[in-house]
């Protein structure tokens, strides 16, 4: 069973989100994320990114979800890298400029399995317990993998998942 073992309230600096996306409906009977992933790994993608070092803000990779169409019912998520805004989108990848927000940051515990279903509900919760709301302006959130964090398992096979949510004070 997964769990929220730390919650943070830091300042995310300007970035811009670089990666490869797939568009995809809220109510998606089957969740196709996990092929994405893999197939960023087998085409390159994240060697591509990893060759803009100098820009990186962090060397660890993200999910990205974002554009919720209320009207349509669809998203984008973006498997990539955070970058400084003056880093170059090499052809064939997306980008979004995300402006300095304050952000949520939920490790969430667990088997792998486990934690994506509940990152969002247990990040949330706990930053609305420390005064915190959803910043509406601000309509993302983020996977972000940690090295160590989440790509060495525990001795019990658990990882932890960093999860962000924009947020303000209440």
């Amino acid at each position: 069973m997964a769990k929220l073992v730390n919650l943070q309230i830091n300042q995310l600096p300007e970035v811009k989100i670089i990666g490869k996306a797939i568009y995809l409906k809220m109510d998606m009977k089957e969740n196709p994320i996990p092929e994405f992933w893999k197939k960023c790994f087998e085409d390159g993608t994240f060697s591509k990114l990893e060759e803009l070092k100098e820009y990186h803000i962090d060397s660890s990779y993200v999910g990205w979800m974002g554009d919720f169409g209320i009207d349509n019912g669809k998203f984008t998520y973006i498997c990539g890298m955070l970058m400084k805004l003056g880093a170059p989108v090499p052809e064939g990848f997306i980008y979004r400029d995300i402006p300095s927000s304050k952000v949520a940051i939920g490790w969430i515990q667990g088997m792998e399995k486990d934690v994506y279903p509940v990152s969002h509900e247990f990040t949330q919760k706990a930053m609305e317990e420390k005064g915190y709301r959803l910043d509406e302006s601000a309509s993302w959130c983020m996977e972000l993998y940690n090295c160590p964090r989440f790509t060495t398992p525990m001795d019990n096979g658990e990882i932890i998942l960093d999860y962000y949510i924009p947020c303000e004070t209440v």
